[in-house]
């Protein structure tokens, strides 16, 4: 794990399919805040059934095929890795995904072709397509070079850049906050405000970047200790019951808590 880089966000994990984790330099620092670099080469016939509940905010993604940018997600990500492949991946600032996006709220769980990026993508895939082993921070050093170039300036004019990036730290790092107005007390705002706020530069409800925090947070431990009294576990994070937590498990994952503990006990072993 990278310092100050979480990866609670990886619901499954496998050694075959590994993703880097790289920090922004200081220029990226407004624009992202961090970047995720998958690659993976699996046998014939051998799949990696990626599994993510990703971090409450756009993905600026480069692929083998085209860059696209992605709206926040509503629910688990899944996607069947196989053969070779990479992606090169920056999760963006709220300034950032506004800059590119305009009001944000429209784009969640939709995608769009990142405009101007067709050089950005011969670079990147040169770089990827090599064997070097510096190639994953210099592809995200493309990415955030371009980022700089098409974001920055209106990032850094925009007024409500910082606050929103002040908003998603808190909702996403402090677990003291269960609700939307101590957010907005934190943040010395009117709940309307708030929420104003990340519906044009987050794309989701201030209550929902609380849930994705302690949703990540619940399945972390669910997977890190199978032995986790799912209860407690509910206490510990201000659900107000097991049943709660098990609902939003099954809303958002697809599986109730002992469904994911069971799913991942029959995982594929590492080859």
């Amino acid at each position: 794990m990278v310092e100050g880089i979480p990866e609670k966000g990886q619901l499954r994990t496998d050694d075959r399919a590994p993703v880097t984790r790289i920090p922004p330099s200081a220029k990226g620092e407004p624009l992202l805040r961090w970047f995720w670099v998958p690659e993976w080469d699996l046998p014939p016939g051998s799949v990696h059934g990626a599994f993510t509940l990703p971090f409450p905010a756009c993905q600026l993604v480069v692929e083998r095929d085209a860059v696209h940018i992605y709206g926040p997600v509503t629910r688990a990500w899944r996607r069947d890795l196989a053969g070779r492949g990479w992606a090169v991946g920056a999760l963006l600032t709220p300034g950032a995904a506004h800059a590119l996006l305009g009001e944000v709220m429209p784009w969640q769980d939709r995608t769009t072709p990142a405009k101007g990026a067709e050089h950005l993508h011969a670079e990147v895939t040169s770089v990827m397509d090599g064997t070097d082993q510096g190639r994953h921070p210099r592809a995200a050093r493309l990415l955030e070079d371009w980022l700089v170039d098409e974001a920055g300036a209106t990032v850094a004019a925009d007024p409500e850049a910082v606050p929103a990036r002040r908003l998603i730290d808190l909702a996403d790092g402090d677990p003291t906050l269960l609700r939307v107005d101590d957010l907005a007390r934190r943040l010395s705002m009117s709940e309307r405000s708030v929420q104003r706020l990340a519906r044009t530069h987050v794309g989701m409800s201030p209550g929902a970047l609380i849930r994705r925090r302690r949703l990540q947070e619940a399945a972390a431990r669910v997977r890190e200790d199978p032995g986790a009294d799912v209860a407690s576990i509910a206490a510990d994070l201000g659900y107000s019951d097991h049943a709660h937590l098990t609902r939003e498990f099954r809303r958002v994952l697809g599986f109730t808590p002992t469904g994911y503990r069971a799913e991942r006990e029959v995982d594929p072993p590492v080859s």
